[in-house]
């Protein structure tokens, strides 16, 4: 049992190191168009938080994370964006364009100032822990979930949420993770846990990177479990991947909900390693469309072959 949960708990360390390398990515190539943080902090509805907190841990290790870079890789990522996205992607968005942004200035795109800064989470007239603006075991899956829309319909942008919770997929039970019991803060568990909490992390905290010694407080042989485990999947999403490309009729159901279960693990950000079990069961099912998708005649071994 120990072991098999180790699968699990490398979930959501290893998923925050491949979204943030993603992330910083984008935004290294984007830095040069887009404006800087420090650019626009005079702006008048840019978050001032930093005015008192600037020399805290929790501010220095937020200018080393992916929520920092929101706003610009939304700008200049790959994937279409639409002024919805500001929702998720820029701090303040819904008050701001219901209270006090100028009418006569179109909040989009191009004027929102801020990343997913401190009032995202945080409010000073929060009653809960830390000022919270939501309890933590509900307060990320608000934007780490594939069913926000902003990135068009039918489109997965994030599914974290769904594949930690094992559930949405096609033509498979519900399998939630076993964490969902263990860690009863869900995410921060694992991606804002820290040592020190006097010091600026490199992992955890306000980074909200997890590193690999949080798995290790509980389970053992890590090491040589991820890879194996990594590899597995990469095999998988290979395969159904060469199926998709080579379908007959990509309107088809089976086509529809082999791609659901494909893009579902692929958006997680780390080979569904939130929740293995899960991901083998949703590749493992739109493997067994294959048929269907290409057709029988694909079945038939050429002359000559093994």
């Amino acid at each position: 049992m120990k072991h098999a949960f180790l699968f699990l708990s490398i979930a959501s360390a290893i998923t925050a190191v491949v979204l943030f390398s993603m992330t910083n990515l984008q935004a290294d190539e984007a830095d040069i168009e887009a404006p800087s943080i420090e650019s626009e902090k005079e702006h008048p509805f840019a978050e001032k938080c930093y005015k008192c907190h600037a020399t805290e841990p929790a501010h220095q290790e937020w200018l080393h994370s992916g929520h920092s870079k929101a706003l610009v890789n939304l700008r200049h990522g790959d994937e279409p964006a639409r002024d919805s996205c500001l929702s998720c992607h820029s701090s303040g968005y819904s008050s701001l364009i219901n209270q006090a942004w100028p009418k006569e200035q179109p909040f989009n795109l191009e004027t929102a100032v801020n990343a997913v800064a401190c009032s995202t989470c945080h409010a000073h007239g929060s009653k809960l822990e830390h000022y919270l603006v939501k309890p933590a075991k509900k307060l990320c899956v608000t934007c780490h979930t594939m069913d926000c829309g902003c990135a068009g319909a039918g489109i997965i942008h994030q599914s974290q949420s769904e594949m930690f919770l094992g559930r949405e997929g096609a033509g498979v039970r519900r399998k939630p993770s076993p964490h969902v019991k263990a860690m009863k803060k869900r995410c921060v568990t694992c991606h804002m846990d820290k040592k020190d909490p006097e010091a600026v992390a490199q992992h955890g905290g306000h980074t909200f990177i997890a590193d690999f010694s949080v798995c290790a407080d509980c389970h053992d042989d890590m090491d040589t479990k991820l890879p194996k485990y990594r590899k597995e999947i990469e095999a998988k999403m290979e395969a159904v991947k060469a199926i998709l490309d080579n379908a007959i009729d990509p309107s088809s159901d089976a086509y529809t909900d082999a791609k659901k279960n494909y893009d579902m693990v692929k958006g997680d950000g780390g080979y569904g390693l939130h929740n293995i079990p899960y991901a083998r069961m949703l590749l493992d099912y739109s493997l067994s469309l294959k048929p269907q998708i290409v057709g029988t005649a694909s079945e038939e071994a050429p002359a000559g072959g093994e």
